[in-house]
């Protein structure tokens, strides 16, 4: 072995234009490997936390057999699961006015989950002490004055604390409520319990951690919640099965091979590793070539050796101390180079390798309202892959011995005299070409090029794979940037800095224009767009809505409910009326004719021109989508008429959104489709939402129309 030691780096000194250029290709290779790997690991640590500030820092809620588990203490372990946090929400009362208020008593395993915790003054201790968030206290119209009183459902109550700020998107979890924490002495009683877990994450997934829990507890999976804003992250979800997704995308022809990559790559970690394993593929062409040249020029030095005693053992291991150490060496620098550049590719553009949220849902919360301008995670600090780190070592190892074998194989085949005298295998017969050609250039060119037809083809594949893979990059990454481009634009109009709206859904709620012309003398504000906002309805008769299932109100299925909200206040986005005739609820949006015009990046058909808009009276409809990017859900086309039925007034009653009213509350006006597009570039989704179909039309010929002070 020490002599197999000694005359591997005897080689590598000796022939050092060869070591530093096998060098090279190791460093780049691990370079390109594992700082993507960095990156990658960076993006998704941004992401979960992002996703803990938003959600909480909790992995499931346990409802229904809370009472079986409060004796669990936070860090202790069982078979099977590690319990990190956990906390207790007990709720005492909740009431609807002035607006939906829980009144809750929270241990301090909750607060911390939540982010909850005392900003300033203490946690309730007695009977009528109250403590809330700023942004209650706002909406309740009270001072955050320690001491002041709060009265709430007939009872007065002392502000003891100011409490931090629910997560953002906790709602979406729990349901729409503010909380006022009291004291567990509050003479309410007690209405529910729930019990929030968090798993150690770097141990067993989640998932398979919940499952023991329940299993050691007897806690029954139904009432059971989990935080889908991270278990995506942290592996929280039962994984579903590869054949049967395979199988169900097969089985529907509107599925097909999006829906199967879609659903297997949900977390984006199938793309990832993709990408990771072209990048070691290309890798290990790159290394076998360059090692293929030093072999070749000593394979007559192999020979003298056998010749003298060499076994294929001593062959094998010369070659795997020679490019070990090499590849050892190549690959510990270009660790340290690769994660040094993917370092300062993250500082400045950290935040383009965070994952979006790529849930498949019908909500209104889409991705684009997720992830706009005004809402960017921050891309938090640079991660070291060491996952990918591992993994590149160990897929190395296996490629320096692997290649080291093939080339003792090919020398075992290989006659002693020939390799004595550095001659191929194979000799062409010789020929005399000079006869019969004039011009041996092409004839010259194919004997070089295809004397080692295996060097040869290696060379072909080098190239092609590095082709992929930069060709591949640069259309992942321009995609990105044009995708990232048109989010950003469809969440909040213009890619604006700020956002001024009300949410609500009241009729009479509306900024009025005095304001917006005061908002335009503000100084700094270069760009100011109003948007106009309407509720309308629309007929589709004779079979023009071919997606019916779209629809819950119309769908037929029982697993597919529709929102009781928006039952309760529109009587559902879908209403059937004939036999394949439907009133579809829409979203009617004024814009200015700037808006207008960044609305054709999303030009499905049509022309979006708004002088002709204004002279043929025509809207730009958004159509429906589905999963798959299809958008052949209605039978509507440019120059076809549409039937736009909205409210007459605002002074009308909230009930006349259902469109069941008396005929005076509604207006209606045919309209001829200028284009279809894909989607608004401004939503309003605190009325139906907007998974629907809306209309596009400009903003004063909305007032022309329809006669109403937006």
């Amino acid at each position: 072995m020490k002599n197999s030691i000694h005359i591997s780096f005897s080689y590598c000194k000796y022939y050092k234009k060869q070591t530093s250029a096998l060098l090279v290709g190791v460093i780049l290779f691990a370079s390109l490997f594992t700082g993507m790997g960095g990156l990658f690991e960076s993006g998704k640590n941004a992401a979960l936390e992002n996703a803990r500030a938003e959600y909480g820092d909790w992995h499931y809620c346990i409802g229904k057999d809370a009472g079986k588990i409060q004796d669990v203490k936070a860090d202790s372990a069982g078979n099977g699961y590690k319990i990190e946090k956990k906390g207790m929400r007990t709720v005492c009362k909740t009431i609807e006015e002035p607006f939906a208020i829980e009144f809750v008593y929270a241990d301090s395993g909750y607060l911390d989950m939540m982010g909850r915790n005392v900003v300033k003054g203490h946690y309730p201790q007695k009977e009528r002490e109250i403590a809330m968030d700023i942004q209650t206290l706002q909406n309740l119209g009270i001072e955050d004055n320690l001491g002041n009183q709060v009265r709430l459902d007939g009872a007065v109550f002392t502000l003891c604390g100011i409490m931090g700020e629910m997560p953002e998107k906790l709602p979406q979890l729990e349901g729409e409520f503010c909380q006022a924490f009291v004291s567990s002495s509050l003479g309410f009683g007690e209405n529910a319990s729930f019990f929030y877990l968090k798993f150690e994450e770097k141990g067993h997934k989640v998932y398979k951690q919940l499952t023991s829990f329940c299993k050691n507890f007897g806690i029954s999976y139904s009432g059971i919640k989990r935080n889908d804003g991270i278990s995506r992250y942290i592996g929280g979800e039962r994984p579903g099965q590869v054949w049967e997704i395979i199988k169900t995308g097969l089985s529907y022809k509107e599925l097909g091979l999006p829906y199967i990559w879609g659903t297997i790559n949900e977390d984006g970690q199938l793309t990832e590793t993709a990408i990771l394993f072209g990048v070691a593929l290309f890798g290990v062409f790159i290394i076998y070539s360059l090692f293929q040249v030093s072999v070749i020029r000593r394979r007559s030095q192999y020979s003298i050796m056998q010749t003298l005693g060499m076994t294929d053992g001593c062959k094998m291991g010369i070659l795997l101390c020679e490019l070990g150490s090499i590849g050892i060496a190549g690959y510990l620098a270009g660790c340290i180079c690769g994660n040094l550049a993917a370092w300062a590719i993250y500082q400045k553009a950290g935040r383009i390798f965070i994952l979006r949220d790529q849930r498949r849902h019908t909500g209104v919360d889409d991705a684009a309202q997720k992830f706009g301008v005004a809402g960017l995670p921050d891309a938090g600090n640079y991660q070291i892959g060491w996952h990918t780190i591992l993994w590149g070592l160990l897929g190395l190892t296996i490629a320096v011995i692997v290649i080291s074998g093939i080339f003792v194989c090919r020398m075992k085949k290989q006659p002693l005299r020939k390799m004595i005298a550095g001659e191929v295998i194979k000799h062409p017969k010789r020929r005399i070409y000079s006869l019969k050609h004039n011009n041996l250039t092409g004839i010259l060119t194919k004997k070089f090029m295809f004397s080692r037809k295996g060097s040869f083809i290696g060379i072909l594949l080098s190239l092609s794979m590095g082709s992929i893979l930069f060709l591949g990059s640069y259309y992942v990454t321009e995609n990105t940037r044009i995708n990232n481009e048109l989010v950003f634009k469809a969440d909040d109009g213009l890619g604006s800095d700020i956002q001024v709206l009300i949410q609500s859904d009241e009729l009479a709620d509306r900024i009025p224009e005095s304001a917006v012309e005061e908002m335009k003398s503000i100084a700094g504000i270069t760009k100011l767009h109003p948007v106009r906002y309407l509720l309308g309805e629309i007929p589709l008769c004779d079979g023009a809505l071919k997606w019916t299932s779209y629809y819950a109100e119309i769908a037929d299925d029982e697993s597919f409910l529709p929102d009781t909200q928006i039952m309760e206040k529109y009587n559902g986005t879908a209403v059937q009326a004939g036999k394949e005739d439907y009133l579809l609820k829409v979203n009617i949006y004024g814009y200015d004719d700037a808006m207008l015009e960044e609305l054709k990046d999303y030009t499905l058909s049509g022309e979006i021109n708004p002088d002709l808009m204004r002279k043929e009276n025509s809207v730009i409809v958004k159509t429906l989508m589905d999963g798959q990017g299809n958008f052949d859900g209605i039978d509507v086309k440019p120059n076809d008429k549409i039937t736009l039925k909205t409210v007459s007034s605002r002074e009308v009653p909230q009930e006349a959104l259902r469109f069941q009213g008396e005929n005076g509350w509604y207006q209606s006006k045919a309209l001829e489709v200028a284009a279809l597009a894909s989607r608004p570039l401004a939503k309003v989704d605190t009325y139906i939402g907007d998974n629907g179909k809306d209309c596009v039309d400009i903003k004063q010929k909305i007032y022309g129309e329809f006669r109403l002070s937006l």
